[in-house]
Order: structure tokens, then sequence, then C-alpha cells
């Protein structure tokens, strides 16, 4: 049986949906935070902490996963809760992910696997989600999409 393409971030779980102006250029997939402006930016830390904040799709007003904010725009942002299901972004070249691998900020608003040094820092966890599908994006020249779960 195939496997359909999400036409959505949010997949299923417990969601709150926040608004804010883009501070940058933010892709629908990309963990996202607040800048010190309150704008909406790509999670810049890569393996720091990080909230389960999603840039969501514009479909406010019809637009789909590939149509990027710009900034100044208005920002729909999927404040996941833990076991929420998500269509988040791999990086360009990324190792490859399997089926419950640990994510963790890769610092440009996508997520990459999990290295032992980025598990813990001073006892704190900074893994965002666990992936649920395998993605080999080793060869990719640009981000690919992946299904993982809010840890």
């Amino acid at each position: 049986m195939a496997t359909l393409t999400p036409s959505t971030i949010h997949l299923r779980g417990e969601l709150v949906v926040k608004e804010r102006n883009a501070g940058g250029a933010i892709t629908p997939g990309h963990l996202v935070n607040l800048n010190t402006s309150n704008a909406v930016v790509v999670h810049a830390g890569a393996e720091l902490n990080a909230y389960p904040w999603f840039a969501m799709e514009m479909d406010f007003v019809g637009k789909d996963l590939n149509r990027a904010y710009v900034s100044g725009e208005r920002v729909q942002i999927a404040v996941e809760g833990k076991g929420s299901e998500v269509y988040a972004l791999l990086p360009a070249s990324a190792l490859a992910v399997v089926i419950g691998d640990e994510l963790v900020s890769n610092g440009d608003g996508t997520l990459k696997k999990v290295t032992a040094a980025a598990v813990a820092v001073n006892n704190i966890r900074r893994v965002v989600a666990r992936a649920l599908e395998a993605v080999d994006n080793s060869a990719g020249g640009s981000p690919a999409r992946i299904r993982v779960e809010v840890v």
C-alpha cells in the first residue's frame, strides 16, 4: 500500500496555533522560535533546546507546503503537544534517518539525527522529535520532508 504525501504540517495530536510576523524567510515545516522582537524566525541553535513549534502552511490564503513565508508576512505556528505528529524538514546532505531515530535542531529550521553530544548537556535533553519513517537525504541537494513524533 502506497503512503500518501501529507499536504499539511500538523498531522495529528494536540495542537495550539499561534500567529506572529515573520522575521525572515521561513518554510512550512521549519522548526521555529521567536526573536527578541517577538517575530517568528527559524530555530538557529544547532543541538540547543527548542520548543516543538513548527511553521504551518498558509492554508488560510490557499497556499501549500511549498510556499515559503517572507519577512513581515503573518506566520501560523503549530505549537505541538507531546506525541503529536508533524511533517518536518531534514537538511540537505543529512545523515540517513531510520524509524525511531531521535532528532534535534540543525540550527537552520531543519531537524537532524541526534549525536551523543546533543542528547544531554548539563542533563538537559535536547531531542525535539523521533522519526516515524526512514528518509535518506544524504545525497539530497535540498531539505527533505519527514514524518516525526514530538517527544
